[in-house]
């Protein structure tokens, strides 16, 4: 008789109530700039959607891997610099060639970085993104003939949206750029999430765990780190590139560690290793900050009140709401 082997950190696919809460979701985000009409909150939920791509990238290494990474919003940074560069100086048409130039060079730029990284770990990994992530900061800050210094990139036309020969849209344009971001964000989610259920995620979170016990078993585990790390800004690059086309700009300020610390809080609040989590944090972040700020211009004091309140009430994130709720009840 034929037995299945279960590996373990391997999961089955979604929950029926999950995939309601996910059509319902989807649904309700493609309608939404169709019913408000209000190009403000388009913006910011565009903002939300890119920045959650991002959190849940830095998940794949914090929350799967084991991998603190401080300053991961510069492989976005980088990828929004390269894809405005190349459609303002190569080819302002190219839409798609630009995407795979910032994602492409993106990765070209993780991979001996992430080979240095991965021979370390814990608390020296973490140093080293910090110092690699300072590094590429001050690149762009004083890069001023090239990156544009402290002004920023500016100046970047905004390409058509093509696929298969016909043109969706314009990217210069709220709606359009909302509804592209959208397809991505949630393509990267589905795919993401296949390659974490799979038997490397189950490698990855068997690190996580115990990195001396995996590699006693026979792991290579320097070679499923950076892999895990090539997954991780892969995905950031892909942030990156949404983020330029959505802005229209990108400075030095968005690759700092204050900006890195803000993408960190994303995930602890939306709680590691759940994907959909960081998703959420983003959400709940970037509002907060943006509802604070409208009424104080110290905002950075109240926001970062609410969040150690979450973080002590709810250390486990949103992603832990559902088993905080059931111990609770139990008590």
């Amino acid at each position: 008789m034929n037995r299945m082997t279960t590996i373990p950190g391997i999961r089955s696919g979604f929950h029926p109530i999950h995939i309601v809460f996910i059509i319902i979701l989807l649904s309700g985000l493609v309608a939404f700039p169709f019913v408000s009409g209000n190009r403000f909150y388009i913006s910011l939920i565009t903002e939300m959607m890119i920045y959650g791509l991002l959190a849940m990238s830095l998940d794949v290494l914090l929350g799967y891997t084991g991998l603190l990474s401080f300053m991961h919003n510069a492989y976005l940074g980088i990828s929004a610099y390269v894809v405005g560069l190349f459609l303002i100086h190569v080819s302002p048409a190219s839409f798609w060639l630009a995407c795979l130039a910032g994602i492409a060079f993106t990765c070209v730029v993780a991979l001996p970085v992430g080979w240095v990284q991965v021979r370390t770990g814990g608390l020296a990994f973490a140093l080293l993104t910090l110092a690699f992530g300072m590094m590429f900061h001050t690149i762009v800050w004083k890069w001023y003939d090239v990156t544009g210094g402290d002004d920023g990139l500016m100046g970047m036309p905004n390409p058509d949206i093509n696929l298969f020969g016909i043109t969706i849209g314009n990217s210069g344009d709220p709606l359009v750029i909302y509804m592209f971001t959208l397809v991505i964000v949630t393509l990267c989610f589905f795919i993401t999430r296949r390659i974490i259920n799979s038997p490397f995620g189950a490698v990855l979170e068997a690190i996580r765990e115990n990195e001396s016990r995996a590699a006693f078993i026979g792991i290579n585990v320097r070679k499923y780190k950076l892999l895990g790390w090539m997954l991780a800004c892969l995905l950031a690059g892909i942030a990156g590139a949404l983020f330029i086309l959505y802005k229209g700009y990108i400075g030095p300020s968005t690759m700092s560690a204050f900006a890195g610390a803000g993408v960190l809080m994303m995930v602890l609040l939306g709680g590691m290793g759940s994907l959909w989590g960081p998703l959420a944090g983003a959400v709940f972040f970037i509002y907060i900050q943006d509802y604070i700020s409208t009424m104080t211009e110290h905002w950075e004091i109240y926001l970062g009140l609410v969040v150690i309140f979450l973080v002590l009430f709810l250390p486990t994130g949103f992603a832990g709401l559902t088993d905080h709720i059931r111990r609770l009840r139990k008590e």
